[in-house]
């Protein structure tokens, strides 16, 4: 099995490759926490990182055949987190910040339960970052984009499958971020921060338009989009996926949006609705239809 263990904090086409693989390959994704090492106790606050090292994402592998225009296929096989992971709050950033000290705070993540003050509830590790390199100007690994990136879905997990357009040869793939646990919308801009083994398998699917991530469920299709604000983000989630249902099913527009309108499911990533320059930087959202029998898959 292949082993990854470099890490790079942007998507970047100029990144040089860390591995390569062949399509069907299982890869071995070593992931530090979004922190990059940096809080190891609870007197470590967030004020006084080195911002330019947070959220690394392991990688880039490059995959054989893959050029712009395909789509990856990211089965995820596995996430096994360390023994403990991190929540922090930031002066100013996240939806309550105005009620929120800064503060760090260390939780013991063991046998699958992750254990807060006097409560505790069952783990469900999943990918924050995970994306391609853009065929444009580099995006840093803490935002989102069209390829993906830091799009804190909390059904990026075990058993999930991520589809991400490829716009450079080899695509870069990278990913890392992983949160113990995570609500959606991420509310204090923190999950249960954790280091962790990715285990996933990747798949090529050749010259198939995808204009933003896809996430498959056992039971769901989601689409993931940002936008400077969360307005934009679900209306790109929307028409990407009147699109696919359009594509796969041979609606047109109008039965496509009367068919959302009924069975859409619309869900936050992460919204902590703080102010933002560049869409890159913007609130992430999902809108999902259910998998229907007998119907096409959205995707091949």
């Amino acid at each position: 099995m292949l082993t990854i263990e470099n890490y790079i904090y942007d998507f970047n086409k100029d990144n040089v490759p860390a591995a390569v693989c062949d399509p069907g390959s299982v890869v071995h994704f070593v992931s530090r926490d979004c922190f990059d090492g940096q809080i190891r106790t609870e007197r470590d606050l967030v004020d006084h990182m080195d911002f330019s090292h947070t959220n690394p994402a392991t990688g880039p592998l490059y995959v054989n055949g893959a050029e712009p225009g395909d789509v990856f296929a990211v089965d995820i096989l596995d996430i096994r987190t360390a023994d403990h992971g991190v929540i922090a709050t930031f002066a100013g950033l996240g939806a309550l910040s105005k009620t929120c000290q800064v503060r760090t705070k260390i939780v013991s993540v063991k046998d699958g339960v992750v254990y807060f003050n006097d409560v505790a509830w069952e783990a469900e590790p999943m990918i924050g970052v995970i994306g391609t390199a853009p065929a444009g100007e580099a995006v840093p690994s803490g935002y989102s984009f069209c390829c993906g990136g830091n799009m804190d879905s909390r059904l990026i997990k075990k058993g999930a499958t991520v589809y991400l357009p490829v716009q450079v040869a080899g695509g870069l793939l990278a990913m890392g971020d992983v949160h113990a646990s995570m609500g959606d919308g991420e509310v204090c801009e923190t999950g249960v921060e954790i280091a962790a083994d990715i285990f996933v398998r990747i798949r090529l699917i050749k010259q198939f338009e995808l204009r933003w991530p896809l996430t498959e469920t056992e039971d769901m299709w989601y689409v993931n989009t940002n936008g400077k604000t969360c307005d934009l983000a679900i209306q790109r989630g929307y028409e990407e996926l009147q699109r696919l249902v359009m594509q796969a099913y041979g609606w047109d527009a109008t039965d496509a949006a009367m068919y959302l309108s009924v069975q859409a499911r619309l869900e936050a990533n992460q919204a902590v609705l703080d102010h933002n320059e560049t869409d890159e930087e913007g609130d992430t959202f999902r809108v999902g239809v259910p998998k229907l029998a007998g119907k096409p898959r959205l995707i091949p």
